[in-house]
Parts: C-alpha cells; sequence; structure tokens
C-alpha cells in the first residue's frame, strides 16, 4: 500500500482517521495525503461564529473566503503536526460546488490513492442521531477504491 487519502474537516472523527492512517503507514511505509475540502457556503453554515462577517447587511464573501481559507490551511498544519515523523503531503482543495464527496472521490482517483481512511461523521453531520455522515455515505457509494471509516 503506497498512497493512504485522509480527508479532515476539523472533526474528533477525522482526527481518529488521521491517527489510524499514520498508525497503517508507519507499519506499511505509506505515504499520507491529507486534504481539507473548502466550501465558503457550507463553511458560513457550519461555522456560524464566520457569520460575523456580515457588514452592513450584506455578507463580505471575500472575507468569508479568506476566513475558511486560513481555518483549511490551520487544519492542515495541525494535521501536519499530528503526523510528525510520517511522511505526509497536505492538500487544500477549493470547491465552489459543494459536492465533498466528489472532490474526495475524484482526487483519490487522480492520485491513484490505494486506501481512503475517514471519520464515520464529520462536522456538519447529525452525529448524535446517524452512524454514517453523508459525504461518508457518498464516498462509499462512489468510489472503488478501499475506505476505512474511523468512528
Amino acid at each position: 500500500m503506497k498512497t493512504i487519502l485522509v480527508p479532515i474537516d476539523g472533526s474528533e472523527n477525522s482526527k481518529r482517521a488521521m491517527l489510524k492512517a499514520k498508525e497503517l503507514a508507519d507499519c506499511l511505509g505509506s505515504k499520507i495525503i491529507v486534504m481539507n475540502v473548502m466550501n465558503i457556503v457550507t463553511t458560513v453554515s457550519i461555522y456560524p461564529n464566520l457569520q460575523s462577517a456580515k457588514t452592513g447587511g450584506s455578507v463580505d464573501w471575500p472575507g468569508i473566503y479568506d476566513a475558511a481559507k486560513e481555518r483549511s490551511e490551520k487544519l492542515l498544519g495541525e494535521a501536519k503536526e499530528l503526523l510528525k515523523g510520517s511522511d505526509v503531503e497536505t492538500v487544500m482543495i477549493d470547491d465552489p460546488s459543494g459536492k465533498f464527496a466528489t472532490a474526495i472521490v475524484n482526487f483519490a482517483n487522480e492520485r491513484d490513492v490505494d486506501l481512503i481512511v475517514m471519520g464515520s461523521n464529520g462536522m456538519g453531520s447529525l452525529r448524535h442521531r446517524l452512524y454514517l455522515g453523508s459525504v461518508t455515505t457518498k464516498v462509499l457509494h462512489m468510489t472503488e477504491k478501499a475506505v476505512m471509516v474511523i468512528q
């Protein structure tokens, strides 16, 4: 197994997915690619504190975009620190469509990864009521790659 893809969103489950990927990569000598898919519309709905970027009744989309990008860069930096000692690449994908699962599957195919390791639920899911979040479910249904789901 040469390459493990770990999509992250800052949730506890995505952190556990990174740790499991590190465990596997360290045993198998694999490279880990940590990715974050950034989308400003979803970012505003999931992280209401960014709604403070409203000015005079309108939304400061460039300000929200900058905050979302900064948050993504911070997540990826924290991931690199958490996975220190492993072969790690970080990737930020700016996907205005908000189709996170499609972005993950397309990236996995383009980079020909061997395994996708992801959390069962993310930041935007109804994590207390569902066993799997919508993005994880869609990835499982859309990809032919092996997927390891971490609770």
